[in-house]
């Protein structure tokens, strides 16, 4: 009989993690540390292995999650597409030399594309153990192409609501950006819509986040209206989104993006790109969809908010509604009950 059981309604037993955990705190990084500390408040031994970095940092976190992995009951490997898949498969490595239990837990908007390339390769790591993933959108993508995939949402630990403190300051009109300078989040087609816009309003673009394109677009868009802030980590900018009217997700490419949860339950009106998994999770009652990717519809509902963002109040407070759910109480049991059955069961 397994060592790990229930006890005092508490599963007993220690989980390892192997993720690419980034010292910039966001994105895939963020869910991970949530989940860790959600995880240990519920009574369970967890351990993270990093494989970011260089290749010889990813050997050597490769090594790392081997050592702790002998002392582990279950080994949860958490990833995303192309290069980002690579802890989940050494996860389903270590996982075999070691016979262990393993989980998955993937976070991309590019799913399709990326499980129509690699299908057969995934295939030969994942087998039939189960896939997490957090959408309807990944949901739907995993058993389209025969994968054991179950849906768990994201959640945050904390309440992040603040109180507005600059709203409509001097009756400007402040919107937000907060995603990395990578060409799937396309910034640029916020920054082309910011510059129109500009033109004719006075209001103000904020933009937050680091990436490899940061310093060339705030060369190229270095005017007035157009703020460039320097990456925060996710404490100080949960402090931020309380001095903005409205946040603008751009990105062509979108699982669970928890900026918009964040920004939901800051109270700010969200404007967002139909992408991926967003579109599964958000109705036109609760967010402003633009179509991705489309600089002009954009512009036109940036123009929207401007003449008249008192018409869109009620998406505040159903965003503010939705976003509320989005808490570990609500998935506390579906990740417990799923750790357990996947240690008790007798199927590798």
């Amino acid at each position: 009989m397994h060592e790990s059981i229930l006890r005092a309604g508490k599963i007993q037993m220690k989980i390892l993690i192997v993720a690419n955990i980034r010292k910039q705190q966001g994105g895939i990084t963020t869910q991970v540390l949530e989940l860790c500390d959600s995880l240990r408040s519920e009574g369970l031994e967890v351990e993270l292995a990093s494989t970011h970095g260089s290749i010889r940092a990813r050997i050597s976190g490769f090594a790392d999650a081997y050592r702790k992995g002998k002392n582990s009951d279950l080994i949860l490997g958490v990833g995303c597409a192309y290069y980002g898949v690579f802890p989940m498969l050494a996860a389903s490595i270590i996982s075999g030399l070691l016979k262990k239990r393993v989980l998955y837990n993937f976070h991309d908007g590019q799913v399709y594309e990326f499980i129509n390339k690699y299908n057969g390769f995934l295939k030969l790591f994942f087998r039939k153990n189960i896939i997490i993933v957090a959408t309807d959108y990944l949901l739907n993508a995993f058993l389209k192409y025969g994968f054991n995939a179950r849906i768990i949402e994201n959640h945050l630990n904390e309440n992040v609501v603040r109180v507005k403190q600059n709203e409509s300051e001097n009756g400007i009109l402040k919107f937000m950006w907060a995603r990395s300078y990578e060409r799937l989040y396309r910034a640029d087609i916020m920054l082309e819509a910011a510059a129109e816009i500009l033109k004719r309003y006075n209001v103000e673009f904020h933009m937050y986040g680091g990436g490899s394109l940061r310093d060339y677009y705030t060369k190229m868009y270095n005017r007035e209206g157009i703020i460039f802030h320097e990456f925060m980590k996710r404490e100080k900018l949960l402090e931020e989104y309380g001095k903005y009217d409205v946040f603008v997700n751009t990105s062509d490419y979108d699982n669970f993006p928890m900026s918009i949860v964040e920004a939901g339950m800051n109270g700010l009106l969200v404007l967002t790109s139909r992408a991926g998994g967003i579109n599964s999770i958000y109705t036109d009652n609760e967010v402003l969809f633009f179509e991705k990717g489309n600089t002009g519809d954009l512009i036109e509902k940036l123009r929207l908010l401007i003449n008249g963002i008192e018409k869109y109040s009620h998406l505040i407070t159903n965003l503010q509604n939705k976003t509320a759910a989005f808490n570990w109480g609500n998935v506390k049991n579906k990740w417990l009950s799923l750790i357990n059955e996947n240690i008790i069961s007798d199927v590798v």
